[in-house]
């Protein structure tokens, strides 16, 4: 008897099974030809037209970098300024790329502040961070030292060597506005910074050598020597006797 129920069983468990199949098969068909559409599409169109924009910001980078290399700034400009603004990954590196030709091109420090700013961020990568820093070194001459360290943001707190060349200039923005207390403060610990470049220790071992070290603020005052127990205080000598009148014999 247990034999002819689950015979039973079987049979309708089949009959649903073909009754779902016969429902729904085209569905399944429909689903399945596109997802095979969707990996065609991406493998023989998609994934083509990347690679072939990939490869033009390449030649386009390559050209733009020849042009500055000879001298060609206008040319240099035009490859660089469309890089930058097609907002690639190649984009922040051709950002930097294009505030150098404006700079050297035609001494435009405006236009490439305004490059390295519309690039520049500290929560980017290197060359976003980069640009950040650059466009403080173009701004930092009229800039107060609160629009200074406005500017640079956190980068000055970063443990890298950008942070070590933010904390420069922020020690000579300090000197330069007269606040030499706080650029031999800065230079001297950036002297001891282990992620501070070479070049940034030298200088600022040359800066604290030429700061006067009167204006810097004494971090421990000498103390006065102790008196000494053994240390015999002389009593002034006294004043000799007046002496006696002969006349009077006193």
């Amino acid at each position: 008897m247990s034999d002819i129920f689950g015979e039973v069983d079987e049979s309708l468990r089949q009959d649903k099974l073909e009754g779902w199949w016969g429902r729904y098969q085209y569905f399944v068909y429909g689903a399945f030809g596109l997802v095979l559409v969707a990996v065609a599409v991406n493998e023989f169109v998609l994934i083509p037209r990347t690679e072939a924009a990939r490869a033009a910001r390449a030649l386009e980078m390559e050209k733009g970098l020849s042009e500055l290399h000879n001298g060609s700034y206008v040319e240099a400009q035009s490859a660089f300024s469309d890089l930058a603004e097609g907002g690639s990954k190649m984009a922040p590196l051709a950002a930097n790329y294009l505030a150098q030709t404006l700079y050297e091109g035609g001494g435009d420090a405006k236009g490439a502040a305004d490059a390295l700013a519309a690039i520049g961020t500290v929560e980017g990568g290197p060359y976003e961070r980069l640009a950040l820093l650059k466009n403080a070194y173009f701004l930092a001459d009229g800039q107060s030292m609160v629009e200074l360290e406005a500017t640079l943001g956190s980068l000055v707190d970063d443990e890298g060597p950008l942070g070590a060349l933010a904390r420069e200039l922020v020690a000579a923005k300090a000197f330069a506005t007269g606040d030499t207390a706080r650029a031999r403060t800065e230079f001297n610990r950036l002297r001891y910074d282990a992620a501070a470049p070479e070049g940034v220790k030298r200088r600022a071992e040359l800066a604290l050598a030429a700061i006067p070290a009167g204006a810097e603020t004494l971090e421990a005052p000498a103390e006065a020597a102790p008196e000494t127990p053994d240390t015999v205080t002389e009593a002034p000598a006294p004043a000799p006797a007046p002496a006696e009148s002969e006349e009077t014999g006193q």
